[in-house]
């Protein structure tokens, strides 16, 4: 069950289409997964059409304003054309299902962003646990990621030099902080440390978009740091 979801202002500037491209994503990914935010997501651009329409403005098209697909295609044809000045309206009303077609049930956005299957996407191996396989969504400075942390694996403890959004996608993970399933929307700030590891069930896959790199806490892999930055640039051209 999800527990960990956007706050108000993430949902407001979503559905406002206020969102960066890779925080846009994030949410996207995660309103497949949670019935609550998209309703959420429904009754502001409701109320938004709503005040739209009491100050007079010109009419928008009905097939604009549209709050389920319509948005989704949107959000769709804004990756594909690196746009980030275009409106986002609210998330699809599908969900993210298995199927033969999809068989870790991804949402559809990060289906797109992997049009050929998350493993034809450009893998590269940190340590005996973790797989990142970058996702150049626009020049944006944001980078956007997915990372699989296998069965039972840790990653090594971080501290964040900015914003880092995770959402989970397959597995699931803890830190002190706390357990995340599939479908979790999780917020780390500038100056938080925490440890990741995955249970020891299944692989962990996450969609993450990071503000700024991660500081490694430990005096080693800071040093490795630097080589661990060239590879993640080289995967991502």
């Amino acid at each position: 069950m999800v527990s960990f979801h956007p706050d108000a202002k993430f949902l407001t500037d979503f559905a406002a289409g206020n969102l960066a491209l890779s925080e846009a994503i994030c949410v996207a990914a995660h309103l497949e997964f949670c019935s609550k935010c998209r309703s959420h997501v429904q009754q502001l651009s409701d109320l938004g059409a709503q005040l739209m329409s009491r100050l007079e403005v010109e009419p928008m098209p009905v097939d604009e304003q549209d709050a389920g697909d319509d948005g989704f295609d949107a959000l769709m044809q804004r990756i594909d054309a690196g746009d980030t000045g275009m409106s986002i309206s609210p998330a699809p009303a599908a969900t993210a299902r298995v199927s033969s077609a999809n068989p870790l049930g991804l949402p559809r956005v990060v289906q797109k962003l992997a049009s050929e299957g998350v493993q034809s996407l450009k893998w590269g191996q940190f340590g005996k646990s973790l797989r990142i396989a970058p996702i150049r969504v626009d020049s944006e400075s944001r980078e956007t990621a997915l990372y699989d942390i296998k069965a039972g694996g840790q990653m090594p403890e971080h501290e964040h030099r900015g914003e880092e959004i995770t959402v989970l996608l397959k597995g699931s993970f803890s830190d002190a902080e706390g357990k995340y399933v599939k479908g979790d929307f999780v917020v780390r700030h500038a100056g938080e440390r925490h440890q990741p590891t995955a249970t020891l069930d299944t692989d962990c896959i996450c969609l993450v978009s990071l503000e700024q790199p991660v500081k490694p806490s430990s005096v080693w892999y800071r040093l490795l740091e630097p080589l661990v930055q060239y590879r993640l640039s080289g995967l991502s051209n």
